[in-house]
């Protein structure tokens, strides 16, 4: 105990803890240089890499693949005694076919796209990148998949992350790596702050309730932008991170990221841009010649940036990326704890056990699409996105909210007697799935390439729909239409959030 304090007094020693940090270092990279001599690191220089300009073959990733595994040991060699659990061949073989089953449909429309990756998640379906040291290929896979994504979003050389298991986790590490870096730095604040859009994503609404800070909302302006000015009135003492969309998933806008980049260089503090849902499609409609406001990490105050794979990267469900400026901000994402009776631990991001299969898919994606893939998909999703959104504007009673800077927008009521919940109702009825919305009551369309020969269909039924629902006055008296419409009168928003755990707890029970 004595000792333990002794150091802690000595680590605040003006120059003491920069020596142990220079010791550190030297270690790690001892110990790196002997992995490698083990044959568990490659001792080749990590190179930057972009997406390929034309997409590979399908045939020479496979090929690149199983090179990758050789010199591995398989869980079937029985020499492994943790990270691999596999009751043999017949029962992987099961497992397969179960997830073959329901594999992930893709949104391309390319039948050929989803069996590819469905071979390249069965190749590394049992390994586990826990280990980085054990599994040598997924390691390689994750650090060129980060690679990629950083020269896509514009990053220096200096930008680093980590794959996570969707947007919600890539928000939760953001927020966690900037909650520690606030208690590291600026140890006064005991009540931190993150100050965000009302639009932003729920996801940091959940990394808020479990991290234990606290979200100071602004509105929106009338183009359904980020309100700059209040923000800059939200920023106070207790602030430790801004946060920006591009876009926002609601209305498909851009916040304004260069304004807010000013306040965070103004104020000293980071800002995150959640690009979950745009990330892999923004770049793309930039280089179509659309216009596309500055969002990534050309704006000099972005340090962080958070993008999903399986969204418009068409990667497998379950893969997006948390991106940092620089090691100086990713650090505080990381868990360490060196007491364990079971060895030393760590964990870069939220989950301890990440399945190899899903990060071989996701570099496999990037490479087989090529830039050359997602011009294609960007330039076809783009043109029937312009082609609905005319639609729409010309259907009496609806409008357009803002003016969407991507694939995804909004429709609202352009007359009193639309009720949107009611049109949303009308629409299921011809089998269309609705993605309802509020503040302001809207409908939500994310489009995908599979929209193309769907296009004409949709514009006629909304226009059908709106009729029927202006000539029935009272379809907002059923269905969705009537829950919303209840939920809008409820003062106390907790209790609907009671409502929505209660309905999760009931429709997830055994009966």
């Amino acid at each position: 105990g004595v000792i333990l304090l002794f150091v802690k007094a000595l680590r605040t020693v003006p120059g003491v803890d920069w020596l142990i940090k220079v010791i550190l270092t030297k270690e790690v990279k001892g110990a790196v240089r002997e992995l490698s001599s083990k044959g568990t690191e490659t001792s080749e220089k990590k190179i930057a890499i972009s997406i390929p300009e034309k997409g590979l073959p399908h045939s020479q990733l496979l090929e690149q693949l199983a090179e990758l595994k050789v010199g591995e040991t398989a869980a079937e060699d029985g020499k492994l005694f943790a990270l691999v659990y596999s009751a043999g061949d017949t029962h992987t073989e099961l497992l397969n076919t179960a997830r073959s089953m329901f594999k992930d449909f893709d949104a391309t429309g390319s039948v050929n796209h989803a069996d590819f990756l469905d071979r390249v998640y069965r190749m590394f379906c049992h390994d586990n990148a826990l280990n980085p040291n054990l599994f040598a290929s997924l390691r390689k896979m994750e650090t060129e998949t980060i690679s990629m994504a950083a020269s896509l979003m514009n990053g220096p050389s200096s930008v680093v992350g980590s794959l996570t298991s969707g947007g919600t986790e890539s928000c939760l590490m953001a927020m966690k790596a900037y909650r520690d870096r606030a208690r590291a730095l600026c140890p006064h604040i005991t009540k931190p702050e993150v100050v965000a859009c009302i639009t932003v994503h729920p996801a940091f609404e959940k990394a808020a309730h479990y991290f234990d800070l606290t979200i100071v909302h602004v509105p929106t302006n009338e183009q359904m932008e980020l309100d700059v000015s209040a923000m800059e009135k939200a920023i106070t003492k207790n602030t430790i991170l801004l946060i920006a969309s591009a876009p926002q998933y609601p209305h498909g806008i851009v916040d304004p990221v260069e304004q807010v980049s000013e306040l965070a260089l103004q104020a000293g503090l980071p800002l995150h841009v959640d690009s979950c849902f745009g990330g892999f499609m923004l770049p793309w409609v930039e280089k179509l010649g659309y216009y596309v406001p500055k969002w990534d990490f050309r704006v000099k105050g972005v340090t962080s940036i958070s993008a999903d794979l399986h969204k418009y990267g068409y990667g497998p469900k379950g893969t997006s990326v948390i991106l940092y400026r620089d090691t100086d901000y990713r650090k505080y994402q990381y868990f360490a704890y060196a007491q364990w009776p079971g060895g030393l631990f760590g964990s870069p991001s939220m989950a301890g056990s990440r399945p190899g299969g899903l990060i071989a898919a996701a570099w496999a994606t990037l490479m087989g699409m090529g830039q050359d893939g997602y011009l294609k998909y960007a330039s076809e999703t783009m043109e029937v996105t312009k082609k609905l959104i005319q639609g729409v504007r010309q259907i009496e009673g609806l409008k357009i909210l803002g003016d969407p800077h991507m694939t995804g927008f909004a429709i609202a009521p352009d007359c009193p007697a639309v009720d949107m919940y009611a049109l949303a109702d009308e629409m299921e009825k011809t089998g269309w799935h609705m993605e309802r919305q509020q503040y302001p009551s809207c409908i939500h369309f994310s489009i995908m390439p599979t929209h193309i020969p769907t296009a004409d269909q949709l514009l006629e039924d909304l226009a059908k729909a709106v009729s029927s629902v202006k000539a029935n006055p009272d379809a907002g008296k059923d269905g969705s239409a009537a829950m919303y419409g209840m939920v809008a009168k409820i003062p106390d928003k907790a209790i609907v959030d009671d409502f929505i755990v209660q309905y999760f707890s009931e429709i997830y029970t055994m009966t």
